[in-house]
């Protein structure tokens, strides 16, 4: 009822605003039709006799469709874009459990369950433990090519200092542009199925399964409560895990760099107690 009265409300003292404001309009009017303060009281009823209506309408609609909404979830009818937000929560939630539940396992020195999958030929005593998306990217720099135009003109000198301004902005947009390509940077960006294994992480990135051992790690930056792993390699370059599942791939490849002791006791996976 309380909800109910959020739009009722409104809705009702709409008319009588607008009656009060003209009932006062006529009084002022009959009273004393000549001064001036009654003419400034009698456009100053008139406007909220125009204005207060429609705000109030404003609020009991407004307030009425969000009890509608309101009225729906509670009986379990949500809109599509709820059921996805709702979803994806659901998701995450599922993920970081997941994640919790595997670093619990290793905790207590138990082998986590493994799966059976048909992409990538596991090695000997290799055990894969999950198959999930995340989103990948690697960081390095590259070679940029560019071209400059000189350019010839002929004419007034203010027509020629023009042209020779004009080249030379545009020669120092590409010379930006070019040294902006090729700095240094995360590259690659796109979701790829990711599988954990026990010897190392293997990415499906354009179409091609990408092996990254764990033994060939030189540094890992495992940060569960921002869902993302950056593992970095002597002869490779660095790689970028990220998503609802990294955390599982942050919790196995702690656990098979600096052991079950790193496990329990690594800063950025106190997150998972």
């Amino acid at each position: 009822m309380r909800t109910q009265l959020r739009w009722i409300v409104p809705l009702l003292l709409a008319p009588v605003v607008y009656l009060a404001c003209a009932w006062g309009i006529q009084a002022l009017a009959g009273s004393a039709p000549a001064r001036a303060d009654a003419a400034v009281g009698s456009l100053g009823l008139a406007v909220l006799g125009f204005v207060g209506p429609i705000v109030l309408l404003i609020i009991a609609v407004v307030q009425g469709v969000g009890g509608y909404r309101q009225a729906r979830r509670r009986r379990g009818h949500f809109s599509k874009a709820e059921l996805a937000e709702a979803g994806e929560k659901a998701a995450q939630s599922h993920a970081w459990e997941n994640a919790r539940a595997l670093r619990r396992t290793l905790l207590r020195s138990e082998v986590p369950q493994s799966l059976e999958q048909w992409n990538v030929p596991a090695r000997p005593r290799e055990l894969f433990f999950a198959a999930v998306p995340m989103t990948y990217a690697r960081y390095y720099g590259q070679d940029v090519h560019y071209s400059t135009g000189g350019g010839f003109a002929y004419g007034p000198s203010a027509f020629v200092i023009g042209a020779l301004a004009v080249t030379g902005i545009a020669n120092s947009v590409a010379r930006s542009n070019a040294r902006a390509a090729a700095a240094e940077q995360w590259r690659e960006w796109q979701t790829g199925l990711v599988l954990v294994s026990n010897q190392r992480l293997v990415v499906n990135a354009g179409g091609q399964w990408l092996t990254f051992d764990f033994g060939a790690m030189t540094a890992i930056y495992p940060e569960v409560s921002a869902q993302t792993l950056v593992c970095q390699f002597e002869s490779a370059a660095p790689l970028l895990l990220q998503g609802p599942h990294a955390p599982l791939a942050a919790i196995m490849t702690t656990f098979a760099t600096y052991g079950r002791d790193g496990l329990a006791r690594h800063p950025s996976l106190l997150a998972l107690d």
